[in-house]
């Protein structure tokens, strides 16, 4: 869904396994930043990255051009895809350093904080190329975000 020319928000639906034979439905956005290069906020679960890289292809994009893939906080319905979209664009993965470890060791995380479904919804560990610190800025040529730590709903979570 375009909602300007340079924003465009994915909605990517998914489910979670929350009893015999019973599946919770949910949701959540990734959005694509589009200028000279483009920039992905989030991956949604696991096998996402089809859905983001036939939209990009929809809008004439190649994958190949996303340069950067930020996740605002590290849990599997926003990083599940991560690794897929690292390995098949070459792009740098940024995140807060609070989230960084989850992100680097999903088993860590698991362990800590497991979820019904997990390694249905994380397709792996990847490495983060670049940390957001509170009030950092990244340009992007028609679009710039400021980094705002916003912890509470996850370790490192940042709002953009």
């Amino acid at each position: 869904m375009e909602i300007t020319e340079h924003i465009h928000a994915l909605k990517i639906p998914f489910q979670i396994p929350v009893g015999p034979g019973k599946m919770l439905e949910r949701f959540v956005y990734a959005y694509l930043l589009l200028g000279p290069e483009i920039c992905i906020i989030d991956s949604g679960v696991q096998n996402s990255e089809v859905l983001i890289f036939n939209y990009i292809n929809f809008l004439g994009r190649e994958p190949q051009e996303i340069s950067l893939l930020i996740l605002t906080h590290a849990h599997p319905d926003h990083i599940g895809s991560a690794r897929a979209i690292k390995e098949a664009s070459n792009c740098k993965l940024a995140a807060h350093p609070d989230a960084q470890a989850w992100i680097e060791d999903v088993e860590q995380q698991f362990k800590e904080r497991p979820v019904p479904g997990f390694h249905d919804l994380v397709g792996g560990s990847t490495s983060v190329d670049l940390l957001l610190p509170d009030g950092k800025v990244i340009d992007l040529g028609p679009v710039s975000l400021e980094v705002i730590h916003t912890p509470g709903h996850a370790m490192g979570s940042i709002s953009l």
